[in-house]
């Protein structure tokens, strides 16, 4: 895939834009030009225009009007890149042509005639373009450049002889100019001087430019013609001349303008539309079907209404190729073409998108907030880049919002960001990995995904094992609960938010099926890992149940067979007793009204009645037999799950359990600490309130033996412990639960 450059175009195949039959016009003009006493003519546009283009076709025009004897010199002063080297090209090239001329009309009359003995006319013209060229360069460069005697200068100066021999010293160099000029004059000989890039040159540069056409070389019989961009040059003026009106003073020296046209309306868009959609398809190998390619011609026609020239239309493919010749896989086209034309077109509104998209992908996993000065700040500068209140300007939020999530247009800057999406809206950005995707919006910024995100290929890779091997998974899982991430949640947390209700959706019974009974296999090893609380943001508990309660859903509609296997599984076969006692099925208590006085909606409980019932006996069986091992207190979230254990057996059995386990101290120091609970005020308290300890112990009793191990003697570490006990009953005292 070949990039576009930014060569200027000389190929008439190639012309989309017309310039060949501009230059078909044009050229006559110039000719005409040439015939007067130095004319200086500016094709004008803005950079990217096609001026260089057009001087391009301008050339080959002239050459095949084949003009008598008028001749074609090109300078480039941007390539030239020194002033002084300008003038002496020029006068150079005219010299040479001047001498063919000459010898071609009369071969054996003055212009050849003693060579040895007499210096020609060119000569001296040479000599005048090296002398004026050097004007601004110290004396000393000067040496050899004297101009010679009158009396060598021989016939070739005509009457210009005799009056160098009158003016009995060195000429001065107006002096020989005019000798010059009236020697031109005299000549069947025209020129004219094609200069390109003009408004590239420093203000220096460009003002000896100037200077070299309206008064070193502005002979009869020489016409110019200049290419620049107008304000850019009127702007060098003013800083090299000091100049108030670089374009008063431009009007001065140009006689002629002509201003290259603006492309016909939508002539852009088609060229870059249908360029763009040739890059589909040398990556893909057919065509966007119909609605994708209804989405790039929209894309372009809306967010290309800003473009001006052809340059911009290259530069814009170019960003197009660069990214998706490497990155199609991740990348929606469509939303590539519209960060790409913002990237050219309007560069800051493109650095507030890429800003924006970061943080939103932070927020969205769950990693960050933000303050609300930070969104009044967003927002502000937001308006500031879409000014426009039209619904269907591309300069408005409203414009910018039918493809990037979370803006709306309102009178409080902080209200114009971040605002919630629907789940399925975030499910399509997700599922046709568009700019808003949080997973996949670093493509189109830095051609990778976020480093906080699992890649697709990871998550696919899960899916496939969630179909064909579930303890391969299961192992996977582990692996993603200890490897670090460098954002607040784990990679396991960040899976189960990829596994939205749509991504569910795609996946067959089998993958449902195996997805779920792999987390529940390593719930209570996350749990376990997991150290950190983090306030206001779903838990790991959190995003499991609603993993789990997505996945019954689903199945519910499509497999119930399926759906009541994994039900069985789930509840008798989880390793995760912990999670499934003080989490999972105490929610769906909860959910049918036998805990507290928010039952959910029938059809919006995750199981029926009657699989509530067998779950709660398979469960208290299974408690039984943790607690008769002794292993139940090795389980994580240890007050979790004797709430739930009251929740669905009552108060009793874990009473019992609790008598018998704090008969160590050891084991009534952990249980107290594990008891405690959390409130958020001016920062994190830690509650032991007395009715915790009276459902499931004897207070007064505890008590007693608190102030027992106080007395006795302590370790360090039990001191500690026990500083944290008497810290959480002084707040659980004042605590309003209590």
């Amino acid at each position: 895939m070949i990039s576009e450059t930014d060569r200027a175009l000389d190929d008439v195949f190639a012309d989309e834009y017309g310039f060949n039959d501009i230059a078909k016009k044009l050229a006559p003009s110039l000719v005409d030009a040439a015939k007067s006493d130095g004319m200086v003519i500016g094709i004008e546009g803005p950079w990217g225009s096609g001026k260089t283009s057009l001087l391009n076709f301008l050339k080959k025009q002239l050459a095949a009007r084949q003009a008598d004897r008028l001749h074609v010199i090109t300078l480039a002063p941007w390539l030239t890149g020194d002033n002084i080297s300008l003038i002496e090209t020029l006068t150079d090239a005219m010299a040479d042509i001047l001498d063919k001329e000459e010898e071609k009309s009369s071969p054996s009359g003055f212009w050849s005639r003693r060579k040895k003995e007499a210096a020609s006319y060119t000569d001296l013209f040479r000599k005048y373009g090296a002398r004026t060229g050097r004007a601004l360069a110290p004396v000393a460069n000067l040496a050899g450049m004297i101009y010679p005697a009158a009396a060598i200068v021989g016939t070739g100066l005509g009457v210009g002889a005799d009056y160098l021999e009158k003016l009995g010293r060195t000429p001065t160099d107006a002096e020989v100019k005019k000798l010059i000029s009236d020697k031109l004059a005299s000549l069947d000989v025209r020129f004219l001087v094609l200069i390109d890039d003009l408004d590239r040159l420093e203000p220096r540069q460009a003002v000896e430019v100037i200077r070299m056409v309206r008064s070193v070389a502005d002979f009869p019989k020489v016409a110019y013609v200049m290419c620049y961009d107008r304000s850019v040059l009127a702007h060098a003026l003013e800083l090299s001349l000091h100049v108030k009106d670089g374009d008063l003073f431009l009007q001065k020296v140009v006689q002629l303008t002509f201003t290259i046209p603006l492309p016909e309306p939508f002539d852009l868009r088609i060229s870059l539309r249908s360029k763009a959609l040739a890059i589909y398809r040398e990556v893909n190998g057919k065509d966007p079907d119909a609605a994708q390619q209804g989405e790039i011609s929209r894309a372009i026609d809306r967010e290309g209404a800003g473009l001006k020239t052809p340059r911009e239309v290259k530069l814009v493919l170019n960003a197009i190729k660069f990214a998706y010749r490497s990155m199609a896989d991740d990348l929606y086209f469509p939303d590539l073409c519209r960060i790409s034309l913002s990237k050219i077109l309007n560069p800051p509104l493109y650095r507030w998108l890429e800003h924006y998209l970061s943080v939103r992908s932070v927020i969205f996993t769950g990693d960050a907030e933000m303050a609300e000065d930070d969104m009044t700040e967003l927002g502000t500068s937001l308006k500031a880049l879409l000014p426009s209140e039209s619904l269907g300007s591309t300069r408005s939020i409203w414009s910018a919002a039918e493809y990037i999530p979370g803006l709306q247009v309102n009178d409080d800057p902080k209200a114009r960001v971040f605002q919630s999406e629907h789940s399925d809206q975030i499910a399509k950005y997700l599922n046709d990995k568009r700019l808003g995707s949080p997973v996949h919006y670093r493509y189109y910024f830095a051609l990778t995904g976020p480093r906080s995100v699992l890649p697709d290929e990871k998550l696919n890779e899960l899916k496939v094992l969630a179909g064909s091997d579930i303890p391969s998974l299961s192992a996977k899982l582990e692996d993603y609960i200890r490897a670090p991430r460098p954002l607040g949640q784990s990679w396991f947390e960040h899976i189960l938010d990829r596994f939205s209700r749509s991504e569910l959706r795609a996946l067959s019974a089998g993958q449902l099926c195996g997805l779920t009974t792999a987390v529940g296999n390593v719930m209570d090893f996350a749990m376990r890992d997991k150290q950190q609380v983090r306030l206001f943001s779903r838990s790991l508990s959190d995003k499991s149940e609603i993993l789990v309660g997505n996945v019954l859903d689903i199945l519910r509609e499509n497999d119930t067979q399926a759906r009541q296997r994994l039900v069985q599984t789930l509840y008798a076969q989880s390793p995760s007793l912990g999670w499934l006692v003080a989490e999972l099925f105490r929610q769906e208590l909860f959910d049918h009204g036998v805990v507290g006085d928010r039952a959910r909606r029938v059809e919006d409980r995750h199981l029926t009645a009657e699989e509530l019932d067998a779950c709660r006996q398979i469960l208290r069986e299974r408690l039984a037999a943790a607690a008769a091992h002794g292993s139940l207190a090795n389980l994580p979230d240890l007050a979790g799950i004797l709430y739930g254990w009251r929740d669905m057996a009552g108060p009793e059995d874990p009473r019992a359990w609790v008598a018998d386990f704090i008969t160590d101290d050891t084991n009534l120091v952990m249980l107290l600490l594990e008891l405690r609970g959390l409130t958020v005020s001016d920062r994190v308290y830690r509650p032991l309130r007395n009715s915790t300890l009276d459902l499931f112990m004897d207070r007064e009793a505890v008590l007693q033996r608190l102030a027992a191990l106080r007395q006795g003697g302590r370790s360090a570490e039990l001191k500690s412990k026990l500083d944290e006990i008497d810290e959480a009953l002084q707040i659980g005292a004042n605590d309003h639960y209590n």
